[in-house]
């Protein structure tokens, strides 16, 4: 049934319906997060982020004995294993899980506005079975690490502006993500079939929370780049 979310997603829903389930993705998903995410800190250029973090609190402000404090808790991190290859992928671990269930709270609260009634398992198989098309996006991102040999890689339109700013445009860009778009519709072929939601509504509903999120992480991207 895993292979059927790529290649049948709405026969796999019509699956889930009887018996919805979600730990299985879940698990999987999240283990592909972990693994790109453990590559990419491999590939990391330390000096650039160090250089950036300068940046970013001379654009803030502090002074020159707020920056060596901060520096000097970066270094720290740096020069130790556990800090430096650790806290990437608990913040991935948490990222990830949070992110979920995050998205099943906003679908299954919205539900009524499509006419539907919420069921939170259901919901569950679907944004948990939904995600799994991100695993080819992280393989191709691990792929890219290596070729590269850097941390510093994208498969979405940010492709196109490596170097762009922090804001709403730049948020934009790296949510248009060939990866990202294709689970959004896999979550609306998901709501269509698991809650009998309208496509028209399915995918209104999918793709207006995706623009919504958009708006707002730019719209934060932005206050904290200034």
């Amino acid at each position: 049934m895993l292979l059927g979310i790529f290649t049948a997603p709405s026969a796999t829903f019509q699956r889930l319906r009887e018996k919805p389930t979600w730990l299985v993705p879940l698990i999987i998903v999240v283990v592909a997060t972990l693994a790109v995410t453990a590559l990419s800190t491999r590939y990391v250029d330390w000096d650039a982020q160090r250089e950036q973090a300068v940046e970013r609190m001379g654009q803030r402000g502090l002074t020159a004995e707020q920056q060596e404090q901060q520096l000097a808790a970066m270094e720290k991190a740096f020069s130790s294993p556990l800090l430096r290859y650790g806290a990437p992928l608990v913040g991935a671990l948490i990222t990830a899980l949070i992110g979920i269930f995050f998205l099943v709270i906003v679908y299954n609260l919205a539900l009524p506005l499509v006419g539907a009634s919420g069921n939170f398992a259901r919901m569950l198989s679907v944004v948990s079975w939904s995600s799994l098309v991100l695993v080819p996006g992280a393989v191709v991102r691990g792929v890219l690490v290596l070729l590269r040999h850097s941390a510093n890689v994208s498969t979405s339109l940010l492709l196109a502006a490596p170097d762009l700013k922090p804001g709403l445009l730049a948020v934009l860009l790296a949510r248009v993500d060939l990866f990202t778009i294709w689970q959004l519709i896999v979550t609306a072929i998901g709501l269509r079939v698991m809650f009998d939601v309208r496509s028209g509504r399915a995918y209104g509903l999918v793709f207006g929370v995706w623009a919504l999120l958009t708006v707002v992480l730019g719209l934060l991207a932005s206050l904290g780049g200034c």
